[in-house]
């Protein structure tokens, strides 16, 4: 592989990272919205069952808390890279020299952060995995719901340091493409393009 870079679209290795992290992303993503579907099946069938047949899904609560991880876990790295988590961006209109140190700072904070809780999930699983820990009713094993949380936090610390990588090269040049950082855009410009969203939508209908 060529570390060479290219000034119009960034440098070759950091493309290749982005996207190769990207394809993981979207089926950990796709997994996260399958657990999600699996638990909308189970809690309608619970209330089915309940209702018309008088009973239970046995083990009803072992499978949701098993799902749960898978559900609110993998599509984190997916998140971070579109930039589509809960935040302030009180910073969009002040400019990239602005703009850019604190996108960087606040990713270098995250990756502190992300590393401690990988450590320490990792050692939850390990700890649930050793003893054989299991549900309450059904005795269903835990260790592979608790090793899903390391191993989501794993690709969003990989896609932090992609991000740190992407947010360093703009601080030193604010005028470059961005690479490997989602792309901000300002209010305007998302109302803009939520209009024409929806007039091309309209447009489109016989």
């Amino acid at each position: 592989m060529t570390m060479s870079s290219d000034p119009a679209a960034g440098p070759v290795w950091l493309r290749m990272a982005d996207r190769f992290l990207a394809v993981i992303e979207n089926y950990m993503n796709l997994a996260a919205a399958v657990a999600i579907f699996f638990l909308m099946l189970v809690g309608v069938g619970q209330i089915v069952a309940r209702s018309i047949l008088g009973i239970a899904i046995y083990g009803y609560i072992d499978w949701i808390e098993q799902a749960s991880p898978f559900m609110a876990c993998l599509g984190i790295a997916y998140v971070q890279r579109l930039g589509n988590h809960i935040r302030m961006d009180l910073t969009i209109n002040w400019g990239p020299k602005i703009r850019w140190p604190i996108e960087l700072f606040g990713c270098v904070i995250a990756i502190i952060i992300v590393t401690i809780l990988v450590d320490a999930s990792f050692q939850n699983f390990l700890r649930a995995f050793t003893l054989g820990d299991s549900t309450m009713d059904i005795r269903l094993p835990v260790w592979p719901a608790k090793l899903v949380v390391p191993v989501a936090l794993s690709f969003l610390w990989l896609r932090l340091v992609v991000q740190i990588v992407g947010y360093t090269r703009m601080v030193l040049d604010p005028t470059a493409v961005p690479v490997g950082v989602p792309r901000l855009e300002t209010f305007e410009v998302q109302v803009e393009s939520e209009i024409k969203e929806a007039l091309g939508r309209e447009e489109a209908k016989p």
